[in-house]
């Protein structure tokens, strides 16, 4: 696989893609660290994650079928789990992705939510679905939650409990929360 972090840079030095001075300051750092050796790039964690969440993760609102990353979508999720340490844990633990309206943020967090759920390999993950109110963070919970049905290798493992999604194999808890009465 072509690094999407290096392709997705250099459509945004060709001009081809326009971003914000942020975005593109960001991957600036990202490629050069790359480069320099400040950070180490997995691809084999990368492209995991992206076959994961085309492979396996469903719209779920007006269509079903499997969801195709953008190409900026594949650089996020080469950045947050492609770039790792020198014991190959993932360096970026948070990350906080801005985007305005109608761009599909909900369905890409909760498929993003459902890797780190079955396949980052965190026994005992909490994965919160985190929002300025309940309803708003119920949003992207309901998109991993139909997401799991529409897949029967991840509904198998997954219960649907009262107040969160469980899966056993790993003990791992997918949960909405508000982050007024969380903070």
């Amino acid at each position: 696989m072509n690094n999407p972090i290096y392709a997705y840079y250099q459509k945004i030095k060709d001009g081809q893609i326009v971003v914000g001075e942020w975005i593109h300051a960001i991957f600036k750092i990202l490629v050069k660290g790359i480069e320099d050796g400040t950070y180490t790039f997995n691809a084999k964690k990368a492209t995991r994650a992206i076959r994961f969440i085309e492979g396996f993760c469903h719209h779920c609102k007006g269509r079903t079928d499997l969801i195709r990353l953008e190409l900026w979508q594949k650089a996020i999720v080469s950045a947050m789990f492609g770039i790792v340490d020198n014991d190959d844990v993932r360096v970026f633990r948070e990350v906080v992705i801005v985007v305005s309206r109608k761009q599909g943020k909900s369905i890409f967090a909760a498929a993003v939510a459902c890797y780190m759920a079955y396949l980052d390999g965190e026994y005992g993950a909490e994965v919160f679905c985190l929002a300025p109110k309940l309803d708003q963070a119920g949003i992207v919970y309901d998109n991993i939650h139909q997401t799991i049905l529409q897949e029967p290798e991840l509904s198998q493992l997954a219960k649907k409990r009262r107040s969160d999604i469980y899966i056993s194999e790993s003990n791992t808890i997918i949960k909405p929360i508000d982050a007024a009465e969380n903070l």
